[in-house]
């Protein structure tokens, strides 16, 4: 019975873990171009030109991931600490970049068919 309980309590708090705060995907919009982050993964997460910053767009980090690499990041990215972009304005961004949606493929565009 204590395994089970251990186990129960440890998948609630890998769930709780896991799920993003809520996050408005339009005031996202305007903090990732108030803190420019258009300069470097685009306008629409399509990443910047000449490498300068990764694409970020369809294949969206879980939270924890997201939120860590925004806070403490990796290579050449600025660190956004708290007192820079509050915690809010960080859900609503990864709203905004969860929101994001891969267009159709070429060859389901019929002007662009052979």
């Amino acid at each position: 019975m204590k395994r089970v309980f251990i186990t129960l309590a440890a998948t609630i708090a890998l769930s709780a873990q896991a799920q993003a705060p809520a996050g408005d995907a339009a005031r996202g919009k305007a903090a990732f171009m108030k803190n420019m982050c258009y300069t470097c993964h685009g306008s629409v997460g399509q990443g910047g030109d000449r490498g300068s910053g990764p694409r970020i767009a369809y294949d969206t980090w879980p939270w924890e991931a997201f939120s860590h690499q925004v806070r403490r990041p990796r290579e050449g990215m600025p660190r956004y600490p708290k007192e820079l972009l509050g915690d809010q304005d960080l859900a609503d961004i990864y709203a905004y970049v969860s929101s994001f949606k891969k267009g159709p493929k070429a060859s389901e565009i019929p002007l662009l068919r052979d």
